[in-house]
């Protein structure tokens, strides 16, 4: 009796450590991303039409586009390449005070070495309070970026500008842009 019961509780525990081992086998043949540039953009910019101007808070479709210098650097800390930035976002429900749904922001860099990268943003929450807004975001380099191609992004946006809730609303925005980029 012994036996017969002693064969099967072998098997499956054959069974189990074989299949306990499997992702291990396997995680270990799945590579975390790898970090390839941590950067820093300084843009600013204008609104197409100005944002709450009076002072009503209402929500406008907008769009806003933005211009400056951006510099990466290595997992290291090292200067790795520096360029010029342009953004544009579309903003189908900005106002200067609340949440602001946007479509996906089109990006492109032209770096100093002649390369350009053009970086596509997933749809962002972002939240201001009195024209100080932030947002956090993810995408990717597009496969035809000379540089960074395919890459992964994860980053966050903060821009300030003044003019809301005046009667001329308002019209400009600095912000600061960081992301990496992972393959």
């Amino acid at each position: 009796m012994r036996s017969a019961i002693l064969g099967p509780v072998l098997t499956a525990a054959a069974a189990l450590a074989l299949t306990a081992a499997a992702p291990a086998a396997q995680a270990a043949t799945t590579a975390s991303p790898v970090l390839v540039a941590s950067c820093t953009a300084t843009i600013s910019g204008t609104y197409t039409s100005p944002l709450d101007p009076g002072g009503t808070n209402a929500q406008q479709a907008d769009t806003l586009q933005q211009t400056g210098t951006i510099t990466c650097v290595d997992d290291a800390g090292q200067p790795l390449v520096r360029g010029t930035m342009t953004r544009t976002t579309i903003l189908p429900a900005a106002q200067c005070s609340g949440i602001a749904y946007s479509d996906p922001s089109t990006n492109t860099i032209n770096w100093t070495d002649g390369t350009t990268t053009s970086l596509t943003l997933d749809q962002a929450n972002v939240v201001s309070v009195l024209g100080a807004a932030s947002t956090t975001g993810t995408g990717t380099a597009t496969t035809n970026s000379t540089k960074f191609a395919g890459d992964s992004i994860d980053g966050a946006v903060m821009g300030t500008g003044p003019g809301c809730g005046t009667p001329s609303g308002q019209t400009t925005v600095n912000s600061t842009v960081v992301f990496t980029l992972a393959h």
